[in-house]
């Protein structure tokens, strides 16, 4: 009875090896490890009963893929188009490709396929969209390009008919020419959006000024004066040739206005002038952009943008006995960054900028303190952005630029070797249009 027993368990034991041994083979016939993002419109389900008839992969959910981004602290939102964190969370995951998949309009569905290569996207093209998501053409299409990506040796795709008149073609060069063509046709067109930025802003500016050692009435601090500021960032390279994303220009002016009651204290009885006040910063030069058009939902992803240029800033007081009018004129570089804040809302980001003027000199007003001098500054901006509607913002923050001024020699002021130390400070509010 024992001995039976122990032929039984035997007999079970070989039964479930070879009832477990297709399964195990079939899995380990899987060579890559592909996920997916969510499909715009919906239709999930559908794509995945498609893709799973392919034996060289392993196939996950979009709702794993996001649990492995998660897992890491990234953010879901937008992850595709965050090379550096598709790298990580692909090598961390042990992924292979990840099918990503943006919305074009409401016709469209654009197809990245991410590899852990740097994040990047090895094979993009675009399929069609239905009500419900990608069309029966559409996944098809995705498996047969994800066939040739892996190199399956498939080498049909079907086209999407009517049901009655489904059929299987054999996929032609000419036919691949011709979706080459409207892949880069489609690609060219997206890159020239999104090429222009305008901001107008509502200003109050102050001004401080101090000239160590010189008479009292040479240092002034003013109180807030109104004025605006119109900035333009232009990236029309890319209107002529799509590869020419990245460099662009930019031109900002800013213009404050004040008065002023100025008493000559050296003529009996002292006499008192009334004199306007204006102060003026132009600037404009090259910048470089390492946001793309490409990234979806752009105004919402992070944004970060080089310049070089040169500014001329002027403190304009009319005729006056006291006080002189100023103005230099300043090599700037910079960088100015905008990040979205998810916690808060899709909406909502916070900028920052960062200027460094390493060289400026005097254009006017220079004789009054000195000789030659050694000028060079600063300055940062720490602001806000929401979202208002499609491409137009609204916005605010606060800035300011300080300038050192070390002169040899004595000045006009009767000052020697003076030293000048010059703030401009402020608020803003006002609106931002992405064209």
């Amino acid at each position: 009875m024992v001995q039976r027993r122990n032929q039984w368990w035997v007999w079970a034991g070989l039964w479930a090896v070879l009832l477990w041994s297709p399964l195990a083979m079939a899995q380990g016939d899987a060579e890559y490890l592909v996920t997916m993002s969510t499909v715009p419109g919906g239709g999930e389900d559908r794509l995945i009963a498609e893709l799973s008839e392919i034996p060289e992969i392993d196939l996950r959910e979009s709702d794993w893929f996001y649990a492995q981004v998660r897992q890491r602290a990234f953010t879901s939102a937008g992850i595709g188009d965050r090379e550096s964190d598709v790298m990580w969370v692909m090598r961390g995951s042990d992924i292979d490709i990840v099918i990503y998949m943006t919305s074009e309009g409401m016709d469209e569905i654009r197809v990245r396929f991410l590899t852990p290569a740097e994040g990047l996207a090895e094979h993009e093209f675009y399929v069609d969209r239905g009500d419900e998501g990608p069309t029966r053409g559409a996944v098809r299409l995705i498996r047969a390009e994800l066939e040739r990506f892996i190199g399956s040796g498939q080498t049909t795709v079907i086209v999407e008919r009517p049901p009655e008149d489904e059929e299987e073609v054999t996929v032609d060069p000419r036919e691949e020419r011709e979706r080459a063509i409207a892949a880069e046709t489609a690609r060219a067109e997206r890159l020239q959006r999104d090429w222009l930025w305008a901001r107008a802003h509502f200003r109050m500016f102050r001004k401080d000024f101090g000239l160590a050692g010189a008479a009292p009435e040479l240092s002034f601090q003013t109180g807030f004066m109104a004025g605006f500021e119109l900035d333009v960032e232009a990236f029309p390279f890319v209107l002529g040739d799509p590869d020419m994303v990245e460099p662009g220009v930019y031109v900002t002016y800013n213009h404050g206005f004040d008065g002023l009651n100025i008493i000559d204290e050296g003529q009996d009885p002292p006499v008192q002038t009334s004199v306007s006040v204006n102060l003026v910063s132009i600037e404009g030069g090259l910048i470089y952009r390492l946001d793309s058009p490409l990234d979806e939902d752009q105004h919402r992803n992070r944004q970060l943008r080089f310049k070089l240029g040169a500014r001329y800033d002027t403190y304009n007081i009319g005729e006056n006995p006291v006080r002189p009018t100023t103005a230099t004129a300043s090599l700037v570089l910079g960088t100015r960054l905008v990040l979205p804040i998810p916690l808060i809302g899709e909406e909502f980001g916070i900028t920052a900028a960062v200027d460094v003027v390493p060289v400026a000199g005097f254009v006017d007003g220079a004789a009054v303190f000195g000789g030659g001098s050694t000028n060079f500054g600063f300055g940062s901006e720490l602001g806000m952005v929401y979202e208002v509607m499609d491409k137009l913002f609204m916005s605010a923050g606060y800035s300011f630029r300080v300038m050192r001024s070390v002169f040899s020699g004595e000045g006009e002021a009767g000052v020697e070797n003076a030293s000048v130390f010059a703030m401009t400070q402020g608020l803003r509010a006002g609106v931002v249009y992405q064209y």
